[in-house]
C-alpha cells in the first residue's frame, strides 16, 4: 500500500535547528520575546517552536504541491549542507575545510541577511514596487503590462535566491580570513533572529576593515575577516570584551527573539533587546524603487 504523500512544510524557519538546537538545556532552550505590553519575558521553548514564520517562503498563486519550493528545493537544501559543516566548526575544525564545505557554510551565512521576516518584507516591497512602476509605464504606452500577483510572487523568489547565490559577495566570504575561537567563560554567546555583526558602516565583504560574526554555540564565535591583521585582532581580543560586544549585536539586532541557554544574563538581555536598527539591504532596495516611481 503506497503511503500518503506528505504535505509539504509551512513552517519556515529562518534560523534553522541545527543552530538552535545548541542552546538547549534538556529539550527546550530558553527564548526571551516581548510581550503585549512591551516588556521582555522569558520561557522555556523548543528550537522548533521559535524563528519560523508560516509561509514564509510561499510562491503565491501556484498549485500546493509546488507553492513551497523555495523552502523544500532552496533553503532546506542550504541548511542541511550547513549543518554538516557546522558540526566540524564546533570541534575547531574551521582550517580543514574542503572548497565545497567552504561554500555550503557561505552560502548560508550569506541567507541570513536576506531570509528574515524583516528582509523578506523589504524583497516583496522592492520587487511589487519594481513591478507597480513598470506597469505605469505600461499603462503611459497604452500596453496592459500589469504583472499577475502570481508572477510577482514568483519574482520575489527568484530574487531571493540569486541575491543568495551572488558570485561575487559568495567569492569574497569564502576568501576572508575564517576563525573559530572557542570562550572559557561564564559568559554565553547569544542567539537570536538575527545573530550576525558586522560593521555599522558595513564595509563590503573582502575589504580589508570588514568582518563578519556569528555564535555557532554558547562558547563558541565563527569569525571571517577581511584581512589577517583584522582577523588577529578580533581573536586577541579579552573574551569578556569579545562575548559582551558580540552579544550587544545580537541581542541589539533582534526583532522578536533571543535564545540563551541560562537565566544568568536576563537582565542584559532586557536592556539590550532590539536597541540596534539593522541595515536590510533588500528593504533601502524597495524604498529607491518607491523613490524612483514617484
Amino acid at each position: 500500500m503506497q503511503s500518503k504523500p506528505q504535505n509539504p512544510p509551512s513552517r519556515h524557519h529562518f534560523i534553522p535547528q541545527f543552530l538552535l538546537d545548541q542552546w538547549k538545556d534538556g529539550d527546550t532552550l530558553l527564548r526571551y520575546r516581548r510581550n503585549r505590553i512591551g516588556e521582555i519575558e522569558s520561557s522555556p521553548a523548543s528550537p522548533k517552536s521559535v524563528c519560523f514564520e508560516r509561509d514564509l517562503y510561499k510562491t503565491i498563486g501556484f498549485p500546493p504541491e509546488h507553492a513551497q519550493q523555495m523552502e523544500t528545493l532552496f533553503m532546506q537544501v542550504i541548511d542541511d549542507a550547513a549543518a554538516k559543516v557546522h558540526a566540524l566548526l564546533l570541534d575547531g575544525k574551521v582550517n580543514s575545510l574542503s572548497d565545497a564545505q567552504c561554500s555550503d557554510w557561505g552560502r548560508f551565512v550569506m541567507s541570513l541577511w536576506f531570509r528574515t521576516p524583516l528582509d523578506m518584507r523589504g524583497m516583496k516591497d522592492a520587487v511589487g514596487a519594481l513591478a507597480s512602476a513598470e506597469a505605469a509605464k505600461s499603462v503611459l504606452r497604452g500596453d496592459d503590462g500589469a504583472l499577475p500577483p502570481e508572477a510577482v510572487s514568483a519574482l520575489q523568489m527568484e530574487v531571493l535566491r540569486l541575491v543568495i547565490d551572488d558570485a561575487d559577495r559568495g567569492r569574497a566570504f569564502i576568501n576572508m580570513d575564517w576563525r573559530i575561537i572557542k570562550t572559557n567563560n561564564r559568559r554565553e554567546l547569544f542567539v537570536s533572529d538575527w545573530p550576525l555583526d558586522v560593521p555599522v558602516s558595513f564595509a563590503w565583504l573582502g575589504s580589508a576593515s570588514s568582518y563578519v560574526t556569528l555564535p555557532i554555540g554558547p562558547e563558541t564565535l565563527f569569525v571571517a575577516a577581511g584581512s589577517t591583521t583584522l582577523a588577529n585582532r578580533i581573536v586577541s581580543l579579552p573574551e569578556r570584551e569579545l562575548i559582551t560586544r558580540q552579544n550587544r549585536s545580537t541581542v541589539g539586532h533582534a526583532q522578536a527573539f533571543v535564545g540563551a541557554r541560562t537565566r544568568q544574563a536576563g537582565d542584559f538581555i532586557r536592556a539590550n533587546f532590539g536597541l540596534r536598527s539593522r541595515h536590510s539591504v533588500t528593504q533601502s532596495t524597495a524604498d529607491k524603487y518607491k523613490r524612483d516611481a514617484i
